[in-house]
């Protein structure tokens, strides 16, 4: 296979069920709202949005033998996603991810069940390592088990971008950051594999340093609303998000890390300003949609929203 012509996402895959508030949430009791069923999983969010990016990306990633794996392999394959090694497990139900959004659209609480990402073992990972090495690069999830994000840095020669998911799942990659690419945590991930409580911009230069410092070539702090901090070896940079009427924000740091590597590799800039541009744009362009995906998201629609909305961005 050319090594210019995919990439590789590893990750979970599953259905997403959530509910959008009408009004003010009131806890312990029922809420009405707005309830979707969709088909996520960061793994899967991520090689979705590329495919939208014009990618050709292959997903390796694990489902059931149930409906619904049989259903997220149906839209993955629609959506122009490789699924050739995608497990499916006899006997085993297919990852749920559930998630309750405020009135504002902005996540509240959410519970998944990816205990079948678990599938994706170091042994399996090593079976692909011709696909893995002859991809232009690689992302992976944190849903997957700590081992295999472990051997996975180590069988893995081309460069490896990945998605903390969770404070929960960061724990898996803590203290063990050096060799990776680029990382696209939050603020509360940040915090965690930094040991840096983040209040203000002098607190996310430190964040950001102490990341690049533990190995990692660039870092991607999202803020949400407020943008985000992009960093490498040498400079650090606060990115405005651009402007957006918001529907729903699930889905958003998906694209951001989806935006990260397309950027990296199509616009072929290799440069953590542009890359944190397009990774806000994606985001911007995600949270107008009530879907997890914006089908909208297109190469024209990131280059367009950077284009015609100037936001500041400047060197911390």
């Amino acid at each position: 296979m050319d090594k210019d012509n995919y990439v590789v996402v590893i990750g979970a895959s599953n259905i997403d069920i959530g509910g959008t508030a009408y009004k003010k949430l009131i806890r312990a009791d029922s809420n009405r709202g707005k309830i979707t069923l969709d088909f996520g999983g960061v793994g899967r969010n991520i090689a979705h949005n590329l495919a939208l990016l014009g990618v050709n990306v292959f997903l390796i990633s694990a489902v059931g033998d149930d409906i619904i794996g049989k259903e997220i392999i149906k839209h993955c394959e629609n959506a122009g996603i490789r699924t050739d090694h995608i497990k499916i497990i006899d006997k085993c139900n297919s990852s749920i991810y559930i998630y309750i959004n405020n009135c504002s659209g902005d996540m509240e609480i959410a519970m998944s069940q990816v205990d079948i990402a678990d599938n994706i073992t170091p042994q399996y990972l090593d079976s692909l390592k011709y696909i893995i090495n002859g991809a232009q690069a690689v992302i992976t999830d944190c849903n997957i088990t700590q081992d295999s994000i472990l051997h996975l840095k180590e069988i893995c020669k081309v460069p490896l971008y990945i998605d903390p998911v969770s404070v929960t799942h960061a724990s898996k990659i803590k203290g063990n950051l050096k060799g990776i690419h680029s990382i696209k945590p939050n603020i509360l991930e940040a915090e965690y594999l930094s040991d840096i409580k983040i209040n203000d911009k002098g607190d996310y230069k430190k964040a950001a340093k102490s990341i690049i410092e533990q190995g990692v070539e660039k870092v991607f702090i999202s803020l949400g609303e407020k943008g985000m901090i992009a960093a490498d070896k040498n400079d650090i940079f606060f990115t405005e998000r651009y402007p957006a009427d918001v529907l729903c924000t699930t889905g958003a740091g998906d694209a951001a890390s989806a935006a990260i590597l397309w950027s990296d590799i199509s616009l072929g800039k290799n440069d953590i300003i542009n890359e944190s541009k397009a990774a806000n744009a994606a985001a911007s362009i995600t949270i107008e949609s009530d879907k997890t995906i914006n089908p909208e998201l297109s190469e024209t629609a990131i280059i367009n929203r950077i284009s015609n909305n100037k936001v500041s961005f400047h060197k911390l």
